[in-house]
């Protein structure tokens, strides 16, 4: 049995928040299944309730199969809550920006601190997290939620019911976006949601559960014909079923209705509002009906019975009511800026997206052209799309899998192979914050380690912020003799005489030579460097039998410096790295309505930031109000770098170019969060990671086909050969910041190649490369 804790701010008899429901629906269903669940929550038994009082006897029941138990709320003050909530919601929707903190003024931690909180669950979870195998917490907003996820975090799933609202940008928001180790989304759009506003740190770590609804079979069921005192004139009504207020936009469409009917007066189609809420309407409005709050049958009946469902919010993470819809094989329309709603349409084929009232207008009148033949089709597309997300023994299937619920017996093939070698340490020339190199030491570390080999790693030069994730080498101290090794070779080190005469099993990994000649004349130290670490390869090509670069280009290079049938080991490049809060000031500096243009490398010759300076001026020339973002390490006495300060001052732009330096990973993160081109000018480049990079943050990669980047880029981003056509390069970097339909065809090309550098995907690679070593 592994017992399963679900974690809600209140959990009472009539069940009136969507919340609630699902905890409920969830967690009951999961218990008749024969697990062993449980409901964490407090003494108020509905979000209406005053979160000070204790409604509720503080203890334990058994409801039905489920073990309830209750735990007192803290008290709190009520207008310091409604001050800092007044204040959130004050903020303009159009002003809410990602990583940026719209409870200015301490009302952030006040919103938090006066929230709905349990002192006493806390202390529960703190002593007896050990008896569960995991927590799910939901929904996302609320202080049992934000304060006690972070205490059983490792075992934490949060079930955030995300949605597009201030309470979304709220640091503690993010904070246990990032703590917990799964979250389960109720929407793909929800899911994107998630991924627009933190980014693709928690990417991989998501799962869409889906939420169930009842699927109806109207051949067995006798519906009303009439409700609240309203015949149905069936097909004669859209319906606008759900709880109003100003985030629903119920005002919206009656004032759109309003407008279609203006425009036309003889039509019969009627708008029928169903649902909780202080919002009115009906009363002025001709054509209108409001019917208020309805019973489950006449709801049905109001849905079996409508030309179409139309769901005018903006604020959903998941819609039960479309999927009802759908399973009365009627069709919906969604508001085009709800992801969670909008995509579920547009993925189902089942119905229409508007926006404003002059859309939502046109589409009453639309409606009404379209015969049932025509209905039908997009509500049974609809239909299926519900059958797969919404039904709910495919919905607690995919629970059951996600929380790890089944017992699993270990394969008895799963057992660690005997092998020669206990030990494989692995040697680098530098180890550095941020290196790409020093970043794939640590995954095949890591790697090395779940495998059961001792794994270490040992640098020549050794970056003071890395002391914790590698060792100095020291004259071979640490490294046994039949010790196995991995040399990482990309530039000319001291190191070289070790490896060849270390007489353990060794390997090659080469991460490519920079030609020297692209860097002799304004680097001639660098290339002195680089030009041993060439000769070098002659030297170790006979020692290492076994060998590998990071691309196919690498490999290739290997093979022409005598290495025999040298191995591909690609770079791992995994959002997991991303899990981390972008600096708040650069994401609010980089938000500011500029087309943002990017490009990560150091500043040297061969990245040719001078062409990409001089494609830049072209595209500021041609449409204005654009930056151009340099993120790479410099030092500003180089020659190179003082000619792109010259550069920049000659064509005027000062202003609109930003040398970001070598930057820790959260502004780095925030410049690939807020770019929307990825370009590259680069000549040369063995792997190009950042290409990688831009891939998970679903930036559009825009790059000089050269060196191993069409290898890495594969079906992903847009090449292009000329790179002195500044004017074309503009216009085509132009369309693709600015044309959806092209950026979402790259996009979605980049989403595919991704994947091939992920863990998963190159330990296969890293297993020839060990069977070799193991002889």
């Amino acid at each position: 049995m592994k017992p399963v804790a679900f974690v809600i701010p209140w959990f009472g008899e009539n069940l009136k928040g969507g919340a609630e429901q699902l905890a409920w629906q969830v967690s009951n269903r999961l218990a008749k299944r024969g697990h062993a669940v449980e409901v964490l929550t407090t003494c108020c038994a509905s979000f209406l309730d005053d979160w000070s009082t204790n409604h509720l006897s503080a203890g334990k029941e058994q409801v039905g199969e489920l073990l309830v138990r209750r735990f007192k709320v803290d008290k709190r003050n009520g207008e310091l809550f409604n001050h800092a909530n007044s204040h959130g919601l004050a903020v303009p929707v159009e002003n809410l920006q990602a990583g940026s903190n719209p409870f200015t003024f301490g009302t952030g931690d006040l919103f938090v601190a006066e929230n709905i909180n349990s002192s006493a669950l806390e202390r529960y979870l703190k002593r007896n997290q050990k008896k569960y195998h995991a927590f799910v917490f939901l929904p996302y907003l609320y202080g049992v939620i934000l304060n006690g996820l972070p205490l059983v975090a490792e075992k934490s799933w949060l079930q955030p019911c995300l949605h597009d609202e201030v309470y979304a940008y709220l640091p503690d928001v993010e904070k246990i976006m990032r703590q917990c180790c799964g979250i389960l989304y109720n929407s793909l759009g929800e899911a994107r949601l998630a991924h627009n506003l933190f980014g693709p740190g928690i990417l991989r770590k998501g799962e869409v559960v889906g939420v169930g609804v009842e699927s109806f079979d109207l051949t067995h069921i006798a519906l009303p014909t009439r409700v609240a005192g309203l015949d149905l004139d069936r097909g004669k009504y859209v319906l606008c079923l759900g709880r109003r207020d100003k985030t629903k936009n119920t005002a919206m469409l009656v004032a759109a209705y309003q407008q279609f009917r203006n425009s036309h007066p003889k039509t019969s189609l009627k708008l029928i509002i169903a649902g909780p809420g202080e919002e009115q309407f009906g009363v002025s409005a001709q054509g209108v009906h409001d019917l208020g709050l309805v019973s489950e049958p006449d709801k049905e009946a109001l849905l079996s019975g409508c030309r179409a469902l139309f769901q005018p919010s903006r604020n959903e993470s998941y819609s039960r009511v479309i999927m009802e819809a759908w399973f009365y094989n009627r069709p919906v329309a969604a508001h085009g800026a709800c992801l969670a709603t909008a995509m579920a349409v547009e993925a189902a084929g089942g119905g229409w997206l508007a926006e404003s009232r002059k859309e939502w207008s046109r589409l009453f009148h639309q409606l009404e052209q379209l015969d049932e033949g025509q209905l039908q089709e997009f509500g049974k597309k609809g239909r299926e799309y519900a059958r797969q997300y919404a039904e709910w023994d495919a919905v607690i299937d995919r629970y059951e899998s996600v929380l790890e619920l089944h017992s699993t017996v270990p394969d008895k093939h799963d057992a660690m192979p005997r092998r020669a070698l206990q030990t494989i340490h692995q040697l680098t020339p530098g180890f550095a914050y941020g290196d790409a190199i020093s970043n794939q030491a640590i995954i095949i570390r890591e790697l090395l380690r779940k495998k059961g080999y001792q794994s270490e790693i040992f640098t020549e030069h050794l970056d003071p912020l890395m002391v914790h994730e590698a060792s100095l080498f020291k004259d071979g101290k640490g490294i046994k003799g039949d010790a196995g090794l991995m040399y990482h070779h990309s530039i000319g080190s001291g190191l070289t005489d070790f490896v060849i005469n270390h007489p353990g099993p060794k390997s090659l990994i080469y991460h490519n030579v920079t030609p020297p000649d692209l860097v002799r004349d304004l680097e001639p130290e660098l290339a002195k460097i680089l030009e041993q670490g060439l000769s070098d390869l002659k030297l170790l090509a006979p020692h290492f039998p076994v060998s590998a670069g990071d691309s196919r280009f690498n490999s290739r290079d290997l093979e022409k410096h005598a290495f025999v049938n040298p191995a591909v080991l690609p770079i791992c490049v995994a959002p997991e790295k991303w899990n981390i809060q972008a600096d708040p000031n650069m994401m609010a500096r980089l938000q500011d309505g500029k087309d943002n243009i990017l490009f990560v490398g150091r500043l040297v010759a061969n990245k040719c930031q001078h062409d990409l300076i001089e494609a830049f001026s072209a595209y500021r020339s041609m449409y204005g109000n654009c930056r151009l973002i340099l993120v790479g390490g410099f030092i500003e006495e180089e020659s190179y770098y003082q000619s792109l300060m010259e550069l920049v001052r000659s064509h005027g732009l000062e202003g609109d170019v930003l040398f970001a330096g070598k930057v820790p990973d959260s502004t780095l993160h925030a410049c690939y969060r807020c770019a929307h081109l990825f370009w590259s000018m680069s000549v040369h480049e063995g792997f190009g990671v950042p290409l990688i990079e831009s891939m998970w943050f679903d930036i559009p990669v825009f790059a000089y086909k050269s060196s191993a980047v069409p290898e890495t880029l594969g079906e992903g981003g847009l090449l292009f050969t000329d790179k002195q056509d500044f004017k074309q390069l503009a216009i085509a970097a132009r369309f693709l910041i600015h044309d959806s339909d092209l950026r979402n065809t790259i996009i979605a090309g980049q989403q595919s190649r991704r994947k091939v550098f992920l863990p998963e995907a190159i330990e296969p690679s890293l297993d020839t490369l060990l069977r070799g070593m193991n002889g």
